[in-house]
């Protein structure tokens, strides 16, 4: 399996790196609307690390958001370096989430802080110069992955358990390294982590993976017979692509001892080769991302087909007025999707196509008449009017299916 086109440029054609922080960060205003209606969060506090955990915690149904704490745990003092580090002597505590995900066992990590003295201050300036020395390799990737990495925090080497760098889905926007000897082994740990955040944002706003990846069939790598889900396997090929093609641009750089860039290609192709074997267990866009990066795919990724759409018409009445439900709360977002939600016994979110939000947007105070809605999108759409008919109804119709509307006559 060849690493060919460009990581960045396939990426950006899923969604650019700002559309898609903007999707994320419009999913957590959602979610944040659901548990405290009304609440309003800049995007400083959308992106910080330990409030997307908590956020993530009761979307998963383990409490609600306390939006006093989430205020608290975002008052953390960080050092800018090219990218926020963690430097807040109390780090340990609010970092506790990740610093426990990632430990080896029987290791406690624990964060250099500005209370480390001139031990952090030598770890900051070789952060800073990797930083730097990403950015100078390959602009590309770095601003295409670094847009998904809110923090990092570096650890103490003689407590890491051998850590040389970690992120994890559930604190998603953290990125944890050991101890920094060179700036080149910074520069790697963020085309690593920042690939695995970049799918970390992919997974929660795309198509990539839905409840079936926990029972689909394990991949066990030949390096060291470790055994993954699917989940963790797609993101591994994710990260040993884009070093891979980092690793074109740093040859001539001299690389830390437990570099994996010389090995990387070889293992996203054995991962790879394998995600082709079992590619029926992705969604259409982690299917269109994984041939893409094979070099295989040439069009835009997949569409809804007109079956499906047809299928949403089904229903859908001509002479009826629709109105968002109001238990609903939503957000549009840059890309003109929306992402909309509704309190059950559970949270349940829902992302929308650019057709379904704007509809979805027009009835949110009144009934709205299907005729006004047809003269409104003809206009908006610049389509002749039976294909603005049959988008029209595709679009209430999977508002409808979702108890996202209600239709009156």
């Amino acid at each position: 399996m060849l690493v060919s086109p460009s990581a960045p440029a396939l990426h950006a054609r899923l969604a650019p790196a700002d559309v898609l922080v903007d999707e994320r960060r419009a999913l957590y205003r959602v979610a944040v609307e659901l548990f405290v209606p009304g609440t309003e969060m800049s995007d400083n506090l959308l992106d910080h690390p330990i409030v997307r955990y908590e956020i993530g915690r009761a979307l998963a149904g383990h409490g609600d958001v306390d939006l006093e704490a989430l205020h608290e745990a975002a008052a953390m003092d960080v050092r800018d370096a090219g990218i926020a580090v963690a430097s807040d002597p109390a780090a340990a505590e609010r970092l506790e989430a990740p610093l426990r995900i990632i430990a080896p066992p029987g290791q406690a990590p624990q964060p250099l802080t500005e209370a480390d003295g001139e031990r952090f201050e030598t770890a900051i300036k070789i952060v800073a110069e990797g930083v730097d020395l990403f950015r100078r390799l390959s602009p590309a990737m770095a601003g295409d992955l670094l847009a998904h990495v809110s923090m990092l925090a570096v650890l103490k080497a003689e407590t890491s358990g051998g850590v040389v760098s970690a992120s994890s889905r559930y604190v998603p926007g953290i990125v944890l390294i050991d101890e920094p000897v060179s700036p080149m082994e910074v520069a790697e740990a963020l085309v690593h982590e920042g690939a695995h955040e970049k799918f970390f944002d992919f997974a929660i706003t795309r198509e990539f993976l839905d409840a079936h990846a926990e029972d689909a069939e394990y991949f066990e790598n030949s390096w060291s017979h470790a055994r993954w889900p699917l989940e963790q396997t797609f993101a591994a090929w994710h990260a040993y692509t884009c070093l891979s093609q980092f690793f074109l641009v740093s040859d001539s750089e001299q690389l830390g001892p437990h570099s994996l860039l010389p090995k990387a290609r070889e293992r996203a192709a054995e991962i790879g080769d394998w995600l082709l074997a079992h590619e029926h267990d992705l969604l259409p866009d982690a299917r269109w991302l994984l041939h893409a990066l094979a070099g295989q795919v040439a069009g835009a990724a997949e569409e809804v087909s007109t079956a499906d759409v047809s299928l949403l018409a089904t229903g859908i009445r001509e002479d009826g007025k629709f109105q968002v439900l109001p238990d609903v709360a939503y957000r549009l977002t840059k890309s003109g999707r929306a992402v909309a939600g509704r309190m059950e016994e559970r949270p349940e979110i829902f992302w929308l196509d650019p057709d379904a939000g704007w509809v979805l947007n027009e009835c949110r105070h009144a009934p709205v008449p299907f005729e006004l809605l047809l003269a409104n999108a003809a206009e908006q759409w610049q389509i002749d009017v039976p294909e603005t008919r049959r988008r029209l109804a595709a679009a209430l119709g999977s508002l409808h299916v979702f108890s996202i509307i209600e239709a009156s006559e």
